[in-house]
């Protein structure tokens, strides 16, 4: 007996609501677990929330800023308080170089060894006259020690005199030793024995007179207690002294008087020969130098070129002892020139920027760093 349409209709209905209470049962499960991971979002959420709170307080929120930006203007830099830059250039914290203490200098001499170099650095940087002594006692024969010794204080004319020789046989090949010794022998009136030094430095082409060398072991002195490089730098350029300059200067002015005296005593090719070593001591320094001591180099030429005739052939460049007179004038003025344009700018340099002032003075002179300087700070 085949099912009547009642019951088909009836098993269609019942079939229709199972399929849709089936598919209204899967709708509440899929949201029952929307629900669920809406909940676990929120859920992050808040702990991100919390977590943030945690490290940032006071927080606001403000607007987003409007899009596009107005166009602006690159910032300045906005300079220092004055008291601030005071307080940080090294030019300031150091325009009188300060003195290792006892403590620093054992210190830096138990770390590098007593030798030769450490020694002398310790007893420049602390002006302790009993680390120069030891260095006499130990390092007789080194040629930088006889150089310290022979401008030492304590020294009676008679040890000096010493240390000039030991001096000449440390440094055969320095002509700077002959030229200290003549000066020496003038003063005591030893006319001869320092003419003969001054032909023998002459004949020299060596001339070292240790700057470098003696600017570079005090700023290693300097930074091993403590100093930051800059400052090291510019303590030990600042600090270094330049004994030998005045003793040449006046040995110069001394050679001229001589030369005067062959003069007066009818012997004028001695009187010339003299005067053109006088020259040549002046020429013995030129711009790679200390700027000071290029102008006394220049100092000590004058003198010599203005006790010769002024219309006398100078060199082999067919000039005259006047061109090379105004030639020198010229050199004095330019060089006075940048450095009062430049030493203004110098004090408000940083750290850096006198890093490699320093740097450019070691490796090209004084003068090449200043027109660095200048062209770096100076009014374009």
């Amino acid at each position: 007996m085949r099912p009547g349409p009642k019951f088909v209709l009836r098993v269609l209905i019942v079939a229709g609501v199972a399929t849709a209470l089936m598919l209204q049962h899967q709708s509440q499960v899929r949201l029952r677990q929307e629900i669920q991971r809406l909940g676990r979002q929120l859920a992050e959420l808040q702990d991100v929330k919390e977590n943030l709170s945690g490290h940032i307080t006071g927080a606001k929120i403000v607007p987003e800023p409007r899009l596009p930006a107005p166009p602006t203007q690159p910032a300045s830099p906005t300079p220092a308080p004055a008291e601030e830059r005071a307080a940080t250039n090294l030019f300031a914290q150091f325009k009188d170089p300060p003195d290792l203490t006892a403590e620093q200098v054992q210190a830096y001499l138990q770390a590098n060894g007593r030798k030769v170099s450490t020694l002398l650095a310790a007893y420049r940087t602390s002006c302790d006259p009993a680390l120069l002594q030891e260095a006499m006692r130990n390092y007789p024969a080194d040629p930088q020690v006889a150089f310290e010794a022979a401008f030492s204080k304590d020294l009676s004319p008679e040890q000096r005199r010493q240390w000039l020789d030991a001096f000449e046989q440390a440094a055969p090949e320095n002509a700077l030793a002959n030229y200290l010794s003549a000066r020496d022998y003038l003063q005591a009136g030893q006319a001869n024995q320092a003419v003969q030094e001054l032909i023998t430095a002459s004949g020299k082409r060596q001339f070292q007179d240790y700057t470098l060398d003696r600017r570079q072991d005090d700023e290693e002195a300097y930074l091993a207690a403590g100093y930051s490089t800059g400052a090291a730098k510019m303590i030990a350029s600042g600090q270094v002294e330049l004994p030998q300059l005045a003793q040449l200067k006046q040995l110069g002015l001394q050679m001229v008087e001589l030369a005067s005296s062959y003069r007066q005593a009818g012997d004028e090719a001695s009187a010339q020969s003299l005067l053109q070593m006088t020259a040549t001591l002046g020429q013995r320094y030129g711009p790679g130098d200390c700027a000071i001591s290029h102008l006394v180099g220049v100092a000590i030429e004058r003198n010599a070129l203005g006790a010769m005739a002024s219309t006398s052939p100078y060199g082999d460049t067919g000039q005259t002892v006047q061109d090379r007179l105004d030639q020198l004038a010229q050199l004095k003025t330019t060089v006075k020139s940048l450095f009062e344009q430049g030493e203004p700018l110098l004090e408000g340099m940083s750290d850096r920027d006198w890093i490699s002032y320093i740097d450019r003075d070691k490796a090209y002179g004084e003068e090449a760093a200043m027109k660095w300087a200048l062209g770096k700070f100076g009014r374009k």
